[in-house]
């Protein structure tokens, strides 16, 4: 028992951190699906807040990096795409704009913080790492608070672990199709 708990914190941590250069990996569903089975014990569940918060800060930290050096290695457009190019520079003013907000919405989307990682590597002023902190924590404490209310309403089980994944995989779409109808210029209320 002592030593599974590391072993899990690690195998989360790296899921965690391997979704952002793998954007289909379910690391906020299982985050939300471990929480539940955590339902009354206070020191695991203040772990797994932690421990996802940090993995979700190095993820994005890493990443950010790893694409700042491809951007300077790769000097013609990416994917070569004067409309993805006007769609980045969009997203880069936002981001300047209003980096908390822009930083914690794509935070909850699919493939969110690697966009906003990319978009970053081209905006000086950003504080990419002080932003992925405050998303990642905020992010953490959201998912397990979602897992604790599913475990308790329905308990530890495969009923609770299924409601977690489809009310998590359901927030995203939604989140994704609003802001799909939103222009991106367009203030947040």
């Amino acid at each position: 028992m002592a030593l599974t708990i590391p072993i899990a914190a690690m195998l989360l941590a790296a899921l965690v951190i391997a979704d952002f250069f793998v954007p289909m990996l379910p690391s906020a569903t299982t985050i939300a699906a471990v929480a539940g089975f955590l339902v009354g014990n206070v020191m695991l569940i203040a772990g797994l807040i932690l421990c996802a918060a940090i993995a979700s800060w190095a993820g994005d930290v890493l990443g950010y990096r790893a694409l700042r050096l491809t951007r300077t290695r790769w000097r013609r457009p990416f994917f070569g795409s004067a409309r993805v190019a006007a769609l980045e520079a969009r997203f880069r003013e936002t981001l300047l704009r209003r980096p908390g907000v822009t930083t914690l919405v794509a935070r909850f989307l699919p493939a969110g913080r690697t966009a906003l990682a990319w978009a970053a590597t081209a905006a000086p002023g950003y504080r990419h790492g002080r932003m992925a902190a405050m998303a990642g924590v905020i992010w953490a404490c959201y998912l397990v608070g979602m897992g604790l209310v599913i475990g308790w309403i329905f308990g530890p089980g495969l009923l609770s672990v299924a409601t977690t994944i489809t009310t998590i995989a359901a927030g995203s779409v939604v989140l994704g199709w609003w802001f799909r109808g939103k222009r991106v210029d367009q203030p947040v209320r």
